[in-house]
C-alpha cells in the first residue's frame, strides 16, 4: 500500500474531500475561499452526468453564487410568481401571490464546477475507507491519503457514513416520488402557457403533484428554452416495490430508477395512474420522454462528526422533497464549516461547534419533512 503525506503548513489545512457534487464543490469553494487546500475525490471517470430535475434556489444558495464570483443567480434562475392549487377537473381552486425561485442540478453543478479548479479535482477515484483520528482516506487504488480534515459529501448512500454509523439505515417513508423534465418547445402550447410564472399543485387521494419551469442544461431562461419540471408524489396502492425499482437490466434498485432505466410495465402503468391527475398534469406527464422514480425516505445521523471526519450534506441529513433544502443544507453544511474552521484556533474545537449546530438543524428538517408529507399524502 503506497502512502500520500499530504503536506501541512501554518497558512491553512489541506482538506481531502470524498465526493465531487453539489456538496463536495460547495465544500471545496468556500474552504478554498477561506484559505485552505481542498482536494476532490470523485469516483466517476469524467464530468457527472446530466441529472436533470429542479431545485428550489433557496437563498443560502444564490448568496453563495454572488459571494463567491460564482455567477449572477439570476442568470441561471427562473421565478414564479404565485402558487396555484388546481381541482380533480383543472379548476383552479385557489391561488396566492407568492415569488419562489428555482434552478436546474445541472446549470448548477456546472457553474460550481467551472468554478473549482481541475487540478483540485480527482475524477475515477472513490474513497473506499477512512481513519478518522488521523484524516486518512484510502482510495480504491490503495493508496492512503492524509490531511488535517476529511468532509465526506458522498449522498445519501454514504460509504463513509456506512463505516461510522453501521448502526443508521436509511426509513422508507411509504411512497415514492416520480418525476420528470419536459423541454418547453415539445409541450403542447396551452400546457406551457398553464404553467407559465407558477408553482402549480394538485393534492388528491393519496397524492400530490406540483410542477415549475426550471432553466435549460446550460441555464438558458428565456421563454422556449426552458424545461418544466415535475414531481408526483405517490403511494404504492399495494403495488410491489421491488418490481418498479427492477431497472431494464433486471437489477434491484434501493433508492431510484434513473431516466431510461424504467422497464415498460412499470412506465405504462403509472402513465394510465395519470389519468386520475387534472388534464393539464395528465399532459405533462403523457409528453414526459423519460420518468423516473425516486424512493422517499428519512435518514438522520446522532453525529456529524468522528475524529477529523465530517458526514457533509445527505450523506448525514435525508430530508423530505417538501421541504424544497437538499441542496440548500448542503451549502449551509459547507459555509458553516469553512467559517467555524476559520474562527478557532483547533481543528477539533471547529468541527464541535459545526456538530453541534448543523446536527440540530438537519435533526430540526428531517422532522419537519416527515410531517409535511405525512400531511400532504395524508399519511400516519
Amino acid at each position: 500500500m503506497s502512502q500520500d503525506k499530504s503536506h501541512q503548513s501554518d497558512t491553512g489545512l489541506d482538506v481531502l474531500i470524498s465526493g465531487g457534487s453539489m456538496g463536495g464543490l460547495f465544500t471545496g469553494i468556500a474552504l478554498a475561499r477561506s484559505g485552505h487546500r481542498p482536494t476532490v475525490y470523485e469516483q466517476s471517470a469524467g464530468a457527472l452526468e446530466s441529472r436533470g430535475g429542479g431545485i428550489v434556489a433557496q437563498q443560502n444558495i444564490r448568496r453563495f453564487l454572488s459571494e463567491h464570483d460564482i455567477v449572477d443567480p439570476a442568470d441561471i434562475t427562473t421565478r414564479s410568481r404565485e402558487r396555484r392549487f388546481l381541482t380533480e377537473n383543472g379548476d383552479i381552486e385557489r391561488a396566492v401571490s407568492e415569488t419562489m425561485v428555482f434552478t436546474s442540478w445541472d446549470a448548477l453543478y456546472r457553474q460550481l464546477r467551472d468554478a473549482f479548479p481541475d487540478e483540485q479535482y480527482r475524477t475515477d477515484t472513490e474513497v473506499v475507507a477512512v481513519e478518522p483520528e488521523a484524516a486518512t482516506v484510502t482510495t480504491d487504488d490503495g493508496t492512503d491519503r492524509t490531511g488535517d480534515v476529511v468532509v465526506a459529501a458522498e449522498g445519501g448512500q454514504s460509504t463513509t457514513r456506512a463505516q461510522l454509523h453501521s448502526d443508521v439505515k436509511p426509513e422508507f417513508a411509504s411512497y415514492v416520488a416520480w418525476r420528470g423534465v419536459v423541454d418547453e418547445a415539445d409541450l403542447p402550447t396551452v400546457c406551457a402557457e398553464a404553467f407559465d410564472g407558477t408553482f402549480t399543485f394538485y393534492q388528491g387521494a393519496d397524492q400530490l403533484i406540483l410542477a415549475y419551469f426550471i432553466p435549460g442544461p446550460d441555464g438558458e431562461t428565456e421563454r422556449g428554452s426552458r424545461r418544466l419540471n415535475w414531481v408526483w408524489y405517490d403511494t404504492l396502492n399495494g403495488r410491489d416495490r421491488d418490481a418498479i425499482f427492477t431497472d431494464t437490466s433486471g437489477t434491484e434498485q434501493r433508492f431510484s430508477v434513473p431516466p431510461g432505466e424504467l422497464r415498460d410495465p412499470v412506465r405504462h402503468r403509472q402513465r394510465e395512474r395519470a389519468g386520475t391527475l387534472p388534464p393539464v398534469f395528465e399532459t405533462l406527464v403523457s409528453e414526459t420522454p423519460d420518468l423516473f422514480v425516486q424512493a422517499i425516505y428519512d435518514l438522520t445521523v446522532p453525529t456529524m462528526i468522528a475524529g477529523r471526519v465530517c458526514l457533509l450534506g445527505d450523506g448525514a441529513f435525508v430530508a423530505r422533497p417538501h421541504t424544497a433544502a437538499g441542496t440548500a443544507k448542503a451549502a449551509g453544511d459547507s459555509t458553516a464549516l469553512a467559517d467555524a474552521l476559520s474562527s478557532h484556533g483547533s481543528v477539533e474545537d471547529a468541527l464541535a461547534e459545526w456538530d453541534q449546530t448543523r446536527t440540530e438543524y438537519g435533526t430540526t428538517l428531517v422532522a419537519r419533512g416527515k410531517q409535511m408529507g405525512d400531511v400532504r399524502l395524508n399519511l400516519n
